[in-house]
C-alpha cells in the first residue's frame, strides 16, 4: 500500500470551457499527476499536492483534498462502497481516514486460535492484501471497528500490529 493524495477539481458555474482547459493544461505542465478519476487528481507526494492546490486555489477551482491508500493489484475487497474506488486506470484506492489496516503477529498463538480469530474477524473485514513470501496478510477494516478487531484478537491472545490507523 502507498499513501497518495486526492485533490478534487471544482468547476464553478459560469466559467467558459476554455478556462477549464487552461487550468488542465497548467496542471499538466506543473504537476506530476499519478492518476485521475473524472475531476479527481491523484498525486504521490505532499509537494505535488501543494502545487496542485496552489493552481486550483488561484483559479478558484479547489475542491476537497484527502489522503488515499493505493492498494496492490493483489488486494481482495468484498466491496468498496463508501471506503474507496477503482480509477479508470484500474488502480484501487481506499480513503485513508475511513479505514485501518493491520497484520497478526506471525507464529503467535495456536493454529486453532489464529484460525478462530481470523474467522471471527471475517464478517467485519472490508478486505485483505494476501500474504507474500516475506510478509503476513494485511487485513482491512472500517476505522470505527478497530477496537472490535483488537478485542477479538485479544480474546484469542494473538497480537496485532497496526499498519495504518488514524484516530
Amino acid at each position: 500500500m502507498r499513501h497518495m493524495y486526492g485533490v478534487e477539481l471544482h468547476v464553478p458555474a459560469g466559467k467558459l470551457p476554455g478556462f477549464y482547459a487552461q487550468v488542465i493544461h497548467k496542471i499538466g505542465d506543473h504537476v506530476n499527476v499519478f492518476d485521475r478519476d473524472k475531476l479527481l487528481f491523484i498525486v504521490e507526494t505532499t509537494e505535488e499536492r501543494e502545487k496542485l492546490e496552489a493552481i486550483l486555489t488561484k483559479s478558484s477551482m479547489l475542491g476537497d483534498v484527502f489522503s488515499l491508500l493505493l492498494l496492490p493489484a493483489s488486494a481482495e475487497l468484498a466491496h468498496l462502497d463508501d471506503s474507496g474506488f477503482i480509477s479508470p486506470n484500474e488502480n484501487m484506492y481506499l480513503y485513508a481516514e475511513i479505514v485501518s489496516m493491520f497484520t497478526l503477529t506471525a507464529g503467535s498463538g495456536s493454529v486453532q486460535d489464529r484460525w478462530a480469530a481470523i474467522e471471527q474477524l471475517q464478517e467485519h473485514l472490508l478486505g485483505m492484501i494476501p500474504q507474500t513470501d516475506d510478509e503476513a496478510p494485511v487485513y482491512i477494516i472500517d476505522r470505527n471497528l478497530a477496537e472490535l478487531a483488537e478485542g477479538i484478537v485479544r480474546a484469542y491472545q494473538i497480537p496485532l500490529t497496526w499498519l495504518h490507523h488514524e484516530s
